[in-house]
């Protein structure tokens, strides 16, 4: 198995003092396995895309203007 380094913010680190090494060590192999998962799922996606980035930035303006003008008239 590969082991891995993680810095925890200072601010966090009391909190994983006080969980049992072991039970940390499965929570965030589990968490690694869930997002590596979700990478491969967006790569396979990804790749049948026809979309370039450009057209990706400018799809994605387009969708937050909408959503904007969308919840201004909620208010």
């Amino acid at each position: 198995m590969v082991e891995i380094v993680v810095k925890i913010p200072k601010e966090l680190e009391k909190e994983f003092k006080k969980i049992d090494p072991l039970l940390l060590e499965l929570a965030v192999q589990r968490l690694i396995k869930e997002k590596l998962e979700e990478f491969v799922e967006v790569e396979k996606i990804l790749s049948k895309s026809k979309l370039t980035g450009k057209d990706a930035l400018e799809l994605g303006r387009k969708v937050n203007k909408a959503l904007a003008k969308r919840y201004e008239k909620l208010k």
